[in-house]
């Protein structure tokens, strides 16, 4: 068996966080450059520019692993399993991965929150200046609107995706959805399969390293029914990993 999937979507991410980071470092270096005053906003557009094109460098890095992984499933002639759906299951997984995402993105969101304002109130105690609140208010305003509208997306995704699973030994593709446990410095932590949901849903979970701390990160693949016992099997062969 071998997928037939015609575009490497992670490495168009890839490129287009390389470009990003490209136009935010050209970006910075022209306020260096145009003569802006720095205490007058020029010092804090350029740590603006320079975090936007840090963290657009550290995605393009991720999603070149992801990229990678993706060839590697893609071209994998062996898959551990390849699972078709009903448009009644398909249904029932999206509404809930949206909800299981929502729930994770408002937590992770709280804890965000709270140390953009910490670290918001040492800003304004050491440089007394007040373009700060803007900037850090920016910033929490974009991440509510990432952890509100990503799931969301992700579960549109899934809506125009094909209604199938490819599960291999380090990557997974699900209606279109690809995600990866092998990324950069990533590792299984563990393999379940939840079925106290109106679907059984097939956990596989990994951690990997942030700029905070270690970040928990949850696959999710709908067993159709019938299917339990190659679930199960699936279990015990990516359990060898951990």
């Amino acid at each position: 068996m071998s997928i037939e999937v015609k575009n490497n979507a992670p490495r168009k991410v890839m490129w287009i966080s390389f470009l990003i980071a490209l136009i935010m470092i050209l970006g910075a270096l022209f306020t260096a450059e145009s003569g802006m005053d720095g205490m007058k906003g020029g010092y804090a557009l350029i740590m603006l520019l320079g975090f936007f094109a840090m963290s657009a460098i550290v995605t393009a890095i991720v999603y070149y692993y992801r990229a990678k992984a993706f060839d590697k499933l893609v071209n994998d002639l062996k898959p551990l399993v390849h699972w078709t759906y009903t448009k009644e299951e398909w249904e029932l997984f999206i509404e809930e991965d949206l909800k299981e995402m929502l729930i994770i993105n408002k937590s992770l969101l709280r804890l965000v929150i709270i140390i953009s304002l910490v670290v918001l109130g040492i800003l304004l105690f050491t440089y007394r200046d007040a373009l700060f609140i803007l900037i850090i208010g920016c910033i929490i305003l974009m991440l509510t609107f990432v952890a509100y509208i990503g799931p969301r997306i992700g579960a549109n995704i899934l809506k125009k995706g094909l209604p199938e699973a490819w599960v291999g030994e380090s990557a997974a593709l699900v209606g279109g959805r690809f995600q990866t446990w092998t990324q950069l410095g990533a590792y299984l932590v563990g393999v379940d399969i939840y079925t106290d949901s109106p679907i059984p849903v097939l956990h596989i979970i990994f951690e990997f390293p942030t700029l905070q701390a270690m970040q928990q990160e949850i696959v999710r693949i709908p067993v159709p029914k019938n299917k339990m016992e190659e679930a199960k099997r699936v279990v015990e062969e990516l359990r060898k990993q951990i």
